[in-house]
C-alpha cells in the first residue's frame, strides 16, 4: 500500500509541475500577444494604446496567479511556502493596480467621448 500511494504522489507532483509550467507559458504567450496589439494599435496613432496591453497584463498576472497556486501542491518546506504566498501576495496587488489603472483609464476615454 505504501508503494501505490508513493506511486501516486509521484504522478501528482509530475501533473503539478506539468500544469505549472503549462499556465506560466499560457502567461507568457498572453504578454506578448497584448504587447504586439498594442503597438500595432500605437502605430495606428489611436489614443487607447494602453488598453489591449492593461487587459493582456491582467489575463496574463492571473495564469501567474493559478501557476503559483498550483506549485504549492509541490512545497516541502514552511519557507517555501512562505515565499510562494508573498509571490502571490505582491502578484495580486500587482493585478489590483492594473485593473485600478484600466477602470481610470475607461473614466478617461468615457470623459473625452462626452466633449
Amino acid at each position: 500500500m505504501s508503494d501505490f500511494i508513493e506511486v501516486v504522489h509521484e504522478y501528482l507532483n509530475l501533473f503539478a509541475y506539468l500544469a505549472v509550467y503549462f499556465l506560466e507559458a499560457l502567461s507568457l504567450f498572453c504578454i506578448v500577444c497584448s504587447a504586439i496589439q498594442s503597438m500595432v494599435v500605437a502605430f495606428n496613432k489611436d489614443k487607447n494604446t494602453k488598453k489591449p496591453l492593461l487587459k493582456g497584463l491582467s489575463v496574463a498576472l492571473t495564469f501567474k496567479l493559478a501557476a503559483e497556486i498550483a506549485r504549492t501542491i509541490t512545497v516541502r518546506s514552511l519557507d517555501e511556502i512562505i515565499q510562494i504566498g508573498a509571490l502571490i501576495m505582491v502578484k495580486a496587488a500587482i493585478t489590483a493596480l492594473i485593473h485600478w489603472e484600466w477602470k481610470s483609464k475607461d473614466v478617461m476615454t468615457d470623459l473625452d467621448d462626452i466633449d
